[in-house]
């Protein structure tokens, strides 16, 4: 049984085509690449830390009220909100900024099919990390709150939303983070092929699918050994298989984060400089 953590459709499929072949059409300086990658390195960041959500919710039989792709969209805004890094706070805003993008380029919320889905509508994904983010920390995030137009009310109520899923999830986990860990993880970076192999070197080279086994190992105790595999799935992708007990992200995935970034940036309009030259826009974590 698979418990996805992005779905592919047709049309999506159709997009993707779009906006790679957009990407193809900016020439991109050496920095923008490197942050094209970073984009897609803390985008599967977020998704890795989803997918060990659904691995604890089955593993230590753990209550879930509501939706699981919710509560697990939750997990990983909690896991790097408490990181309190420079480097895990970028990692959400680009999370909730990869949502915002998808959520138009795959035009979630277009299909009436789409309201009974498992998971929310991925501009709602976007919106929600950032409540929980200006709910944890008002000074540091309301900017970016900002940013996304969420109203004052509704900023300053999201710092209950945010105490209750911190209660919550300390009261679940608390006890197994204080464990000592001693999970079982092996790490496996699958074949990738030639048309996904730029994705694959930028995905392991990341270090993202190394670095949350390392976490898992350390800070939890499951029964269970972990199998974390990294391959090529014929569909942009990351799950959690509770029948294997394996965590697998898809080398699409990676490629569909990069070119749902360069897609983005490609349709900026170039800065002209004072010479009257053009030159690409630079790279933003802003919508």
């Amino acid at each position: 049984m698979r418990v996805p953590g992005l779905k592919l459709v047709v049309s999506a499929f159709l997009c993707l085509l779009c906006v790679a072949a957009a990407a193809q059409a900016q020439d991109f300086s050496k920095a923008q690449r490197a942050e094209i990658r970073r984009f897609a390195a803390n985008n599967s960041l977020f998704v890795l830390y989803h997918e060990i959500g659904h691995l604890l919710f089955h593993q230590l039989e753990l209550p879930i009220l509501g939706r699981e792709e919710d509560a697990a969209d939750n997990v990983a805004t909690w896991i790097l909100l408490n990181k309190r890094t420079k480097e895990a706070d970028l990692a959400l805003a680009q999370a909730a900024e990869g949502w915002a993008l998808s959520g138009i380029a795959y035009d979630s919320g277009g299909e009436e099919s789409d309201y009974a889905a498992n998971h929310s509508l991925d501009k709602q994904r976007a919106y929600q990390i950032v409540c929980l983010m200006v709910g944890m920390d008002e000074k540091t995030f309301r900017p970016i709150a900002n940013e996304y137009r969420i109203t004052t009310d509704r900023q300053d109520s999201c710092n209950w939303d945010y105490g209750t899923i911190n209660r919550s999830l300390l009261g679940l986990l608390g006890r197994d983070n204080k464990s000592g860990g001693g999970t079982e993880v092996t790490v496996t970076y699958h074949g990738a092929g030639r048309e996904l192999q730029y994705a694959a070197d930028a995905f392991k080279s990341s270090g993202v699918f190394d670095q949350v086994a390392d976490e898992l190992r350390n800070n939890y105790r499951l029964e269970k050994p972990v199998a974390f595999n990294a391959r090529r799935c014929g569909e942009a992708n990351a799950f959690y298989d509770p029948e294997t007990v394996e965590v697998i992200f898809c080398y699409e995935l990676m490629q569909d984060y990069m070119d749902l970034y360069s897609g983005s940036l490609a349709a900026k309009p170039a800065i002209k400089t004072k010479t009257g030259k053009t030159k690409p826009p630079k790279p933003s974590a802003e919508q």
